[in-house]
């Protein structure tokens, strides 16, 4: 079974507004974190899971201006970026470069093993990142998303335990004492179905509808999950890996283009459009590795993706109101004892 992270699509940077809403919505718990400091000045700034750059960037520029703001840096800090080795490097390092408000480097390495050595970091940050799972525990049966098998499920809910505790892990070691640990993770609230299932019906569908086949149905397997806040925020696993909490909360953040199109501002067609989009930037990675690791001809995948995604984007304007229209995220600050 492949590894089940993947890097996102090129076309991330604009197609992922409800990834920048969820960084803005932690500027405040940013400060709280900086607030939190045990030291004296900020010189190494890590992001897990930066993507291509362009929401990075935003929460990278709010952490540094905050910092100078209550003179916890006196000089430049210098940034690490992390993401998977497949990741679209050549983007981030594009906008990094053209926004030249800091120095950074790039840190090609899962988060879910150390990626930077030990009692280095001052300032750890991570967005919409560590819902992705370190691997695949099972395929899923007939659906795309883990939640209405019981034991499918619970597979997945354990490897997102493993996950979380090898995530704290090796960010505790990473970092300096008295050094903080900022994290947005997207949760879940709601024990019914949620709206993110009813999108994953819709993609698992189409692949029918494509139609793909049975080997290349049963790999289509989404491999996320999302944690209760209670999850999030287990204060076992934060004392076993040294950490303090210092702040959690969770919010709900409805996404710009639902709220534009209930609002009248935009088309039908335009909603369809952006809300395929938003779903390719995440989703066609996983979907082409598998029409490669299935046996697909080179030249038939560009063709077969295009089909899909349209099929994807009329599925959305049938049935607008069925799709993703907001997420659940817990914010926690933690501090290294």
């Amino acid at each position: 079974m492949p590894d089940a992270t993947h890097g996102m699509s090129k076309t991330y940077n604009s197609s992922s507004a409800p990834q920048k809403a969820a960084v803005q919505s932690s500027f405040d718990i940013i400060e709280e974190g900086i607030n939190a400091l045990d030291i004296s000045s900020v010189s190494i700034i890590a992001d897990y899971g930066s993507s291509q750059g362009a929401n990075s960037i935003q929460a990278i520029n709010k952490i540094i201006d905050y910092l100078r703001q209550t003179n916890k840096c006196s000089k430049s800090p210098l940034v690490i970026h992390n993401d998977l080795p497949t990741n679209d490097w050549t983007s981030l390092f594009e906008l990094v470069n053209e926004n030249k408000s800091y120095y950074s480097v790039a840190s090609g390495r899962s988060f879910y093993e150390q990626c930077l050595p030990s009692n280095s970091v001052h300032i750890g940050y991570s967005s919409t990142s560590i819902h992705w799972l370190s691997k695949k525990p099972c395929n899923i049966m007939n659906n795309c998303f883990a939640t209405r098998n019981r034991k499918e499920y619970e597979a997945y809910r354990q490897q997102a335990h493993i996950d979380y505790s090898n995530f704290l892990k090796h960010r505790s070691n990473e970092l300096v004492s008295g050094g903080v640990l900022i994290l947005a993770i997207v949760c879940t609230k709601n024990a019914d179905k949620t709206d993110f299932e009813c999108l994953c019906d819709c993609l698992y569908e189409c692949a029918q509808a494509l139609p793909m086949k049975e080997d290349e149905l049963i790999e289509f397997t989404v491999p996320m999950l999302f944690r209760s806040y209670e999850d999030c925020v287990d204060e076992n696993l934060f004392n076993q890996h040294s950490f303090q909490l210092i702040k959690s909360k969770m919010l709900t953040i409805k996404y710009p283009i639902y709220k534009q199109w209930k609002e009248n501002e935009i088309t039908l067609d335009k909603f369809a459009r952006s809300t395929a989009s938003f779903v390719r930037g995440w989703c066609e990675p996983m979907l082409e590795e598998i029409l490669v690791n299935t046996g697909r001809i080179q030249n038939e995948i560009p063709d077969l993706l295009n089909r899909f995604w349209n099929l994807f984007e009329e599925k959305v304007r049938q049935q607008p109101h069925v799709v993703h229209t907001f997420s659940d995220y817990t914010y926690v600050v933690l501090k290294k004892m």
